[in-house]
């Protein structure tokens, strides 16, 4: 039956010593990645220290040349020779420093990587707390999002963007042919390694972001309209206004003539600006999206490039190319660098003759009007695109784990598993057991001791079936499921802020539960349900309650530890009695977390408190 490995999930980061000695493939692939990256860091610092040498040789020649041109009357050309050797190794010494930053990130990349895989530091130390929403229905029950998450342990993406979309895959209900494409396109990046190197190495530096937030306050900006004769007139002007001055320059006693309608145009072109300068710094005031522009479209480039068969990676590579992303968003960088240049010193009389940053506001207006649809569907895309990456990086760091089984929508609600355990637990210490909800038991009714472990036995069964849905391994010999709505009442509390009892707030959510079994097939997970409330009235709610998920096809798990509540799993209503307690009379705190047949049949509530020194 099903599996957990410890009492509370508490203790997810294990430290090594507890650890499973025997390295996986990805901690063997990696470490071998690692040399191969050390030994390249030799090779091209032999060859800067070299290039180093030759500079300094170099630049001493150039002063013994100088020497003798200056106080022994020697030619000074040859000095050009050692200049010239020295401005041709420059660019070469520059492509060697940038090599070296690619080491070093990939060298962190890997550092990383090995930390997750051999399970020393299996948390990204990411929470995604930042996609939470109100009354979800199962995310802070299973730890989902925040401290010690699953968010934290598969969040190895590059960007915001692919946060944005882990979280999206991990909280919102899937199509029912959804899993399915997942899982085929985790499969086929899951050995992929080399394509995730080429990802974490996007952007300038590891600590560049791409904040999904900035791009959709930019997109969510209704751009301005600009009057249509503004731009044929600046046009017109610019040219102008370049002509007359070459003619001057060229020219210098047409200066006279020509300065009066230099003079005019530049009125002009100020006056038409004047009259659309709000609009102008609407635009140029939202340009924060431009240092983000760049890593967002290269990684749009790599997408494209690569060579797919899975459906669903076929498709993010169509939506990331209609139309044509890379030669759109390159465009709109070029505005972008017209704005950030034009205060520059060497730039600002150029962009004031051009109106250089009025007509680039207008092109990024008019850019935006154009293509504001298209790039949600690019940033979608990509958060997609590395949502699957975060999950293929699990599935190949986690080879012990399987592949489940989706079962069509159509067959009987279903979540059978052989050694189902809990993905956030290290893997050598967490107890398997098996579970068989479907047909035959519609549900389990689980009663035992205090800390036998029976609310992380439920998150095993609410978390395995995210990680199934989002197209993920699971920690699991094997596991077979239909599509399920995913409804938990786990770690619900008082709420001071909201005047709302952990009972009223468990209401609530059985409300939500019972809501959802009436849209279809419904996977309900509850620990010690009505707890806040007398035995009889927690009998005759919670057995008004399952009737009503029984009546709707759901099925699932509930604890407690009422006894009363167990007379609630007859056979009629397809229930089953389990329990978790100590194997052991004599140690009621001998916890071996596996359930067993029948009702709970001891107590270790006086013991905990003896040993409290009560």
């Amino acid at each position: 039956m099903l599996g957990l490995g410890l009492v509370s999930l508490n203790s997810v980061n294990s430290t090594p010593d507890s650890l499973d000695s025997t390295p996986n493939s990805a901690v063997t692939a990696y470490r071998a990645r690692q040399q191969e990256l050390s030994l390249e860091q030799q090779n091209i610092q032999t060859k800067r220290m070299r290039l180093r040498a030759l500079i300094w040789a170099a630049l001493l020649l150039i002063a013994a040349l100088y020497d003798q041109a200056a106080h022994h009357g020697a030619h000074s050309w040859p000095i050009l020779l050692p200049v010239a050797l020295i401005a041709g190794i420059i660019p070469y010494y520059l492509g060697i420093q940038n090599k070296l930053l690619r080491i070093t990130r990939l060298q962190a990349f890997y550092d990383r990587g090995v930390a997750r895989a051999d399970g020393s530091e299996p948390q990204s130390g990411l929470t995604g707390e930042e996609f939470r929403t109100a009354g979800h229905l199962y995310d802070r029950d299973l730890n989902i999002l925040g401290p010690d998450s699953l968010f934290g342990l598969l969040a190895t993406v590059r960007t915001g963007i692919g946060l944005r979309g882990l979280a999206v895959y991990l909280l919102q209900p899937v199509p029912q042919t959804g899993s399915a494409a997942r899982q085929a396109a985790v499969r086929e990046l899951a050995p992929r390694f080399e394509l995730r190197e080429r990802i974490a190495l996007l952007g300038s530096s590891r600590f560049q972001e791409v904040k999904a937030t900035v791009f959709d306050a930019w997109l969510d900006e209704a751009p301005p309209s600009f009057p249509g004769w503004v731009r044929p007139v600046l046009v017109v002007t610019a040219m102008l206004m370049v002509g007359m001055l070459l003619a001057s320059a060229i020219h210098t006693a047409w200066w006279p003539l020509l300065a009066p309608n230099v003079v005019a145009v530049a009125a002009v072109q100020a006056g038409v600006s004047m009259t659309v300068r709000k609009r102008v710094l609407a635009v140029l005031g939202a340009s924060k999206v431009a240092d983000q522009m760049q890593l967002f479209s290269d990684g749009l480039e790599l997408l494209q490039a690569q060579a797919f068969t899975a459906p669903k990676l076929v498709e993010l590579q169509r939506q990331a190319r209609e139309p044509d992303a890379v030669a759109a968003i390159r465009g709109i960088q070029n505005q972008f660098v017209i704005v950030e240049q034009r205060t520059k010193e060497y730039f600002f009389v150029f962009s004031l003759l051009l109106a250089a940053g009025t007509q680039a506001a207008i092109s990024i207006a008019e850019w935006k009007r154009q293509y504001a649809p298209a790039m949600r569907q690019w940033l979608a895309a990509w958060g997609e695109f590395e949502a699957l990456n975060a999950l293929a990086t699990y599935a190949f760091e986690h080879e012990a784990d399987i592949y489940p089984e989706l079962l069509p929508a159509d067959a009987a609600p279903a979540f059978e598993a052989e050694s189902l355990g809990h993905p956030l637990l290290p893997v050598n210490a967490c107890v398997r057991n098996d579970v068989a909800l479907g047909d035959a038991t519609r549900f389990y009714l689980i009663s035992g001791s205090n800390m036998a472990g029976k609310s992380t036995l439920l998150r095993a069964v609410g978390v395995n079936a995210v990680l199934a849905y989002a197209g993920a391994p699971v920690r699991a010999a094997r596991l077979r499921l239909t599509p399920l709505t995913l409804a938990a009442s786990l770690a619900l509390t008082d709420s001071l802020a909201e005047g709302k009892s952990k009972f009223l707030a468990e209401v609530e959510r059985l409300q939500l539960t019972l809501d959802a079994s009436q849209r279809g097939a419904t996977l309900f997970l509850i620990d010690e349900i009505f707890s806040g409330t007398n035995s009889t009235d927690r009998r005759v709610a919670a057995a008004a309650i399952l009737e009503r998920l029984l009546a709707n096809h759901a099925i699932g798990a509930l604890s407690t530890h009422d006894l009363a509540l167990t007379e609630l799993a007859t056979p009629e209503a397809r229930g089953l009695n389990l329990h978790m307690a100590s194997p052991d009379a004599d140690d009621p705190l001998g916890f071996d977390y596996r359930l067993k047949p029948g009702i709970n049949q001891s107590s270790n509530a006086l013991a905990i408190i003896r040993m409290m020194g009560m």
